[in-house]
């Protein structure tokens, strides 16, 4: 339940934003510009969140950048292409119209007003392009430009870092592949960083340049409501202490998702959610402080999907760490349940492929896709490339299943030999004509999306050469995607249909505004960035109260 105002806060402030990803990073800005004496509160003792362990991409239609590449954009496209992908099941259409409307807005007073700067990736195109309203040139996925760690002094050593993703930028094969070594190494030396890291470090600059306070190891625990029902404060936690925050014009929740939190998943999602990519910690805070407050909900069965991958010797923070995995897209793999039969168009999006894990089967009464499902591969695949950590040419690690022939690798793995045996014969068959009837392989943008869409050429190969892999692909997520319930000022709207006067939320902490649609690269960032900011005006704007 929420607290008890105590006779006397620790601390007072206007604003309490509770996160140091990128919607929060905004809003304090936002909240600060507007006048307001702000104070941001991070549970971990490092700080970005999920943002810094991601790309640090933001999909924005209409932005500043795409319009100095000579890429045209306008409201009618961008909203055409969002609204074909959401399909009417997004929680409040008219938030969809707030983001496009305000997000280029966002980045404009990003640029005008902090040093983040961003770039249009060369040849990095919407994920679903050939939709009405879709990019093939791109421009709304924006790649943070480089930025050097040394202008934020110590706090450089606290911003989270995904020990995966060189320092590269998205363009230059921070994501897609194509390495600089040498680039890379330079900028190691001279703390250079990209992506993730890039867009909360060039943040938090502007924090540091308002004089903005920020407090790490400082989880927040409950909400403080007056007797009128509104937020006046919080009670976080330093050591094993209670500290009281009041906040004269409100709170904002921007902590992340529920994704680590057995307990939620299992109330909420679709299914269970085995192995998380955003790092730990993620538990559901602010979602549980919210509901305590009497918080309506929004699209909580709904996740950013993504079928994750694992190499066993692959440790960070003290726990195996869930990678992106790599291969299913291209030629001479297949992905298959444990009936050893394809279920799935396996060059989807990562968002949309582990959908199919959640199918029910009504007549032999069974999820027969739920995770792990496997990807069989052969000599071509591992000779041509990157898989989790194994490079072409290498040797095969031991935790690679692998065997001579078919039906021994399925009898390994657990899979249905005959099965296995059957729906490689057919794929191989199939690849000989040109097409995959089954499930359209070859026929999708996103499957190619570097090269000018999915094809035959591109996408479909032989899996006959030994010996033949599998690896286990697992139920995973970048982070949940629902919360309480937001207005277009970000407020968090309670059981009645009304605000709850003090309390804002944005990001993976609310919910999500563009229903189970991750529209292209930023689908996650643009939109809760742009929340983080119609929040932070707001809040900074409100009047204060006594408290």
């Amino acid at each position: 339940m929420p607290a008890k105002k105590p006779a006397q806060w620790d601390r007072e402030v206007d604003v309490v934003v509770m996160g140091t990803g990128g919607a929060a990073l905004v809003s304090a800005i936002m909240a600060h510009d507007q006048g307001a004496k702000v104070l941001i509160i991070e549970k971990a003792e490092q700080i970005g969140g999920t943002t810094a362990f991601s790309g640090g991409v933001p999909w924005i239609p209409m932005n500043r950048y795409m319009k100095e590449a000579g890429i045209a954009d306008s409201r009618e496209e961008a909203l055409t292409y969002a609204k074909r992908l959401t399909g009417g099941k997004e929680p409040d259409p008219a938030l969809v119209e707030v983001f496009i409307d305000n997000g280029y807005k966002m980045i404009d007073y990003l640029h005008e007003n902090t040093p983040l700067r961003f770039l249009v990736p060369k040849g990095y195109s919407e994920y679903y392009a050939t939709l009405p309203g879709g990019k093939k040139t791109g421009g709304r996925s924006l790649d943070p430009m480089p930025f050097d760690m040394n202008q934020i002094g110590e706090w450089g050593f606290k911003v989270r870092n995904n020990p995966v993703f060189p320092p590269l930028t998205l363009e230059e094969g921070g994501a897609v592949g194509g390495i600089d070594f040498t680039k890379i190494a330079e900028r190691m030396e001279n703390n250079i960083v990209t992506m993730g890291r890039s867009l909360i470090a060039s943040l938090f600059k502007g924090i540091l340049d308002r004089g903005i306070e920020t407090l790490t190891g400082t989880p927040g625990k409950e909400l403080v409501l007056n007797d009128e029902g509104e937020v006046i404060g919080l009670v976080a936690e330093q050591g094993d202490k209670p500290l009281y925050i009041g906040a004269r014009k409100g709170v904002i929740l921007a902590s992340g998702g529920f994704e680590w939190n057995k307990e939620l998943v299992k109330t909420f999602l679709k299914a269970e959610v085995t192995h998380p990519l955003s790092p730990a910690g993620n538990d559901g805070d602010g979602l549980i402080m919210a509901m305590e407050a009497g918080a309506a909900l929004g699209n909580m069965s709904e996740a950013w999907w993504y079928p994750t991958m694992q190499d066993p010797t692959f440790e960070y923070e003290d726990r195996v760490m869930n990678q992106l995995g790599g291969g299913r897209q291209g030629p001479n793999s297949i992905v298959v349940n444990r009936h050893g039969k394809r279920f799935v168009h396996e060059g989807v999006t990562y968002n949309d492929m582990p959908k199919s894990f959640y199918e029910f089967d009504p007549v032999a009464q069974e999820w027969p896709n739920e995770a792990p499902v496997w990807m069989i591969f052969d000599q071509q695949l591992k000779d041509r490339t990157m898989i989790i950590t194994m490079m072409p040419g290498e040797d095969t690690p031991d935790w690679v299943d692998q065997a001579d022939n078919l039906r021994d690798l399925a009898l390994k793995i657990g899979v249905d030999p005959d099965g296995l045996e059957q729906t490689v014969a057919r794929w191989n068959e199939n690849v000989g004509k040109g097409v995959d009837p089954d499930f359209g392989r070859g026929t999708t943008w996103f499957e190619n999306l570097t090269g000018g869409g999915g094809s035959a050429e591109a996408n479909l190969g032989t899996i006959e050469q030994a010996p033949f892999y599998a690896l286990p692909i697992y139920a995973g997520t970048l982070g949940t995607n629902g919360g309480p319930r937001i207005n277009a000022d970000g407020q968090v709207i309670s059981l009645r249909g009304k605000p709850i006067s003090g309390l804002y939320a944005a990001g993976n902490a609310s919910m999500g505004i563009m229903g189970q649609a991750y529209v292209s690269a930023g689908g996650t960032l643009g939109p809760g960035m742009t929340m983080g900011y119609l929040a932070g005006i707001a809040a900074g704007k409100s009047n204060g109260r006594t408290i």
